[in-house]
C-alpha cells in the first residue's frame, strides 16, 4: 500500500513537470525552457542564432560602407565638374580678347574653385573621412601657408561582406585627387618635380632623400628611398637622381631590379597653386612673368587638368565597381539572415498545436489518477479482506 502511494506521488510529480513545461511552451511559444531539455536541439537553436547575430553585424557594416560608398561617388562627380569648370574658364583665359584684370579676375573664382575642391576632397560621413586611405579618422587633405598637402596612405580599408571575407572600401586621396604627369617602366626614365608622389607597381612610395640642398652637390646626389605602404623606410633605393635647374625637375632611371612601374603623381591642388599664379601673372615665387609665359603655361595646364580629369574618371569607375560589389553583398547577406532567422524561428518555436494535444492528455491522465487515488481512498481493511 505504500509503495502504491509513493508511485502515485512520483507519477503525480512527473505529471506537474509536464504541465509545467506544456505551459511554458504555451505561453512564450518557446519550446525549449533550459538548454538542459534537450541538448541537441539547444545547440542547433544556438548555433542559427549565432548565424543571425553575425549577418546582423555585417549587414550594419556594409550597410554603412553602402553610404560611405555612395558619398564617395557623389564627391567625385562634383569633382569632375569643377575640372570641367575649371577647364572652361582657362580656356577663356587663354585667348587675346583676356585682359590681364580679365585674368586676375579668373584667377579669384579658380581660388574659389580650388576651396571647393578641398571641401570635396575632406568629405566626411559619421565622422570618418573618406579619402583617407586606411585611418579614416584623419582629415586627409591639409592647408599649410597656402600649400594642400596630402597626408593620408596608399592603402584602403577592408571591410567584411561575408563570413571571413573582406573588400576594399572606397578610394584614397592618392587616387582621388591626384593624376599620373609621368610614367616610367624598368630602365626609362621618369621626371617629377619636388612635390610630386612617386609610387611604384605595388603602391609603395618613394621619397628623396634630401642629402645635401637643392640643387644637390654633384658630390653627394640626391637618392630616391622606398617606403611600404605602412610608411616605414627600407633599404631599397634609386642612385642617382639628376636635377635640371632650369625646368626645377628631377629624373631617374628606373633599375629593373627595385620595380617594374614608377609613375609620378602631381596633386590637382599643386596644379591648381600653378593656374592660379599663372592667371595672376607671376612665378611660383611671386616674381612677374610675360604675357607670352602665360599662355604658354595656361596651355600645358589645360592640358594637365584634361589628365587629372581622364585620371579621376578611372578612379570613378573603379569606385562604382567596389560599390556594385558591396551591393551585391548585402543582397547576398540579406537572403542569408532571412534563411538562418527562419531556422531559428523552426527550431525553437513550439508546435501550438502539439502542445494543445499534449494538454488535453494531460488533463486526461490527472482525471484518471486523481480518480485512482480516490477510490484507493476509499479502501478500508474489511473491503481489502474481501
Amino acid at each position: 500500500m505504500i509503495s502504491q502511494v509513493e508511485q502515485t506521488i512520483y507519477r503525480l510529480n512527473n505529471l506537474d513537470k509536464t504541465q509545467q513545461k506544456l505551459n511554458y511552451q504555451l505561453s512564450t511559444k518557446q519550446q525549449l525552457e533550459n538548454g538542459s531539455d534537450d541538448s541537441v536541439l539547444f545547440g542547433r537553436i544556438t548555433s542559427a542564432q549565432d548565424k543571425v547575430r553575425t549577418f546582423e553585424g555585417i549587414k550594419t557594416i556594409v550597410e554603412r560602407t553602402k553610404v560611405q560608398n555612395d558619398m564617395s561617388d557623389s564627391s567625385l562627380k562634383e569633382a569632375k565638374n569643377l575640372l570641367t569648370f575649371i577647364k572652361s574658364e582657362l580656356m577663356k583665359a587663354n585667348t587675346d580678347t583676356t585682359s590681364d584684370d580679365g585674368l586676375k579676375s579668373i584667377a579669384v573664382v579658380l581660388a574659389g574653385t580650388r576651396e571647393n575642391l578641398l571641401t570635396l576632397a575632406n568629405t566626411q560621413v559619421e565622422g570618418e573621412y573618406l579619402f583617407s586611405g586606411s585611418d579614416s579618422s584623419k582629415k586627409p587633405f591639409v592647408e599649410v601657408n597656402g600649400k594642400i598637402s596630402y597626408v593620408g596612405d596608399n592603402k584602403l580599408r577592408r571591410v567584411a561582406v561575408e563570413e571571413g571575407s573582406y573588400r576594399d572600401r572606397g578610394v584614397n586621396g592618392f587616387d582621388a585627387m591626384m593624376y599620373s604627369s609621368s610614367v616610367a617602366y624598368k630602365g626609362n626614365d621618369l621626371t617629377f618635380t619636388e612635390t610630386d608622389r612617386i609610387l611604384d607597381q605595388n603602391g609603395n612610395e618613394w621619397k628623396l632623400d634630401m642629402n645635401s640642398a637643392t640643387p644637390p652637390s654633384p658630390a653627394l646626389p640626391l637618392t630616391l628611398r622606398k617606403y611600404d605602404l605602412d610608411g616605414n623606410s627600407t633599404i631599397n633605393t634609386i642612385t642617382p637622381v639628376t636635377f635640371d635647374g632650369t625646368t626645377n625637375t628631377y629624373t631617374i632611371t628606373t633599375p629593373s631590379d627595385v620595380g617594374t612601374k614608377f609613375e609620378a603623381k602631381t596633386s590637382i591642388f599643386d596644379l591648381m597653386n600653378s593656374v592660379i599664379n599663372t592667371l595672376n601673372m607671376v612665378d611660383e615665387v611671386g616674381n612677374p612673368i610675360s604675357r607670352d609665359i602665360v599662355r604658354d603655361n595656361l596651355a600645358k595646364q589645360i592640358d594637365a587638368i584634361d589628365q587629372s580629369f581622364d585620371d579621376m574618371n578611372i578612379t570613378h569607375a573603379d569606385l562604382g565597381a567596389k560599390n556594385k560589389v558591396f551591393e551585391t553583398a548585402l543582397e547576398s547577406i540579406d537572403s542569408k539572415l532571412v534563411q538562418y532567422k527562419k531556422l531559428e524561428e523552426a527550431l525553437s518555436s513550439a508546435d501550438l498545436t502539439e502542445v494543445a494535444i499534449q494538454i488535453k492528455a494531460l488533463e486526461l491522465t490527472y482525471t484518471a489518477m486523481y480518480s485512482t487515488v480516490a477510490r484507493t481512498n476509499e479502501l478500508s481493511l474489511v473491503n481489502f479482506m474481501k
